[in-house]
């Protein structure tokens, strides 16, 4: 709970700056939902993960002049790892199931047609622990210690083209920069994990 706080008194900020700044101009509520492809990049402990992601988020973008925009967003975010032998019910796998708050601000330059890009800064904090499960060894110690760290930070980059006065299609790239791997070297869990995912996603702008 107290993450979510944080989380939502960082957007309340980002948007009163944001609004505050740009007094006047034009601000467009937008919801966007979206589902693609998760990579957990992993050396030293394990090997390279790829999955399903999924991304919901909430975000106003705020007109400066004809071309750019700024838009700060708060949002939601999901990593299944391995996602097709998890949703198939496979016995016994350690599956990483990674779930984040996220909240980021994006620079938006608008090209032709309804058609712009976006990038920038963007902070991922864990929704709950995940844990090693060894099923095959109840006794084994890694057994219920914490997979990766409380928060994540990179930057966002978006694609996006505008249909109509409501409808927006997309996509979105989450790059982490941290390195999220837990360190435990007493039980041979060491090396690196960066996290990213790409989304194709749909939006409606109210």
């Amino acid at each position: 709970m107290n993450r979510i706080k944080t989380l939502i008194v960082i957007f309340a900020v980002l948007c009163s700056a944001s609004l505050h700044a740009q007094e006047g101009k034009k601000v467009t509520p937008v919801l966007e939902i979206g589902t693609g492809l998760s990579v957990e990049a992993n050396s030293g402990y394990g090997e390279c993960v790829k999955g399903l992601a999924t991304e919901l988020s909430f975000g106003l973008d705020i007109r400066l002049d004809e071309k750019w925009s700024m838009m700060p967003q708060i949002g939601h975010n999901i990593m299944f790892g391995d996602a097709w032998y998890l949703f198939r019910g496979y016995i016994g796998a350690d599956y990483d199931v990674f779930s984040f708050y996220n909240a980021s601000v994006l620079g938006r330059y608008k090209l032709d047609d309804g058609v712009a890009v976006g990038f920038g800064p963007a902070v991922f904090i864990t929704e709950g622990e995940s844990t090693y499960y060894i099923d095959a060894d109840p006794s084994d110690p890694r057994g219920g210690l914490v997979k990766i760290k409380p928060c994540d930070f990179g930057f966002r980059a978006a694609l996006t083209n505008d249909y109509g006065k409501h409808w927006r299609l997309g996509v979105l790239a989450n790059v982490g920069l941290r390195d999220m791997l837990y360190q435990h070297p007493d039980v041979g869990i060491t090396g690196h994990t960066h996290l990213f995912s790409l989304c194709i996603t749909g939006g409606f702008r109210f």
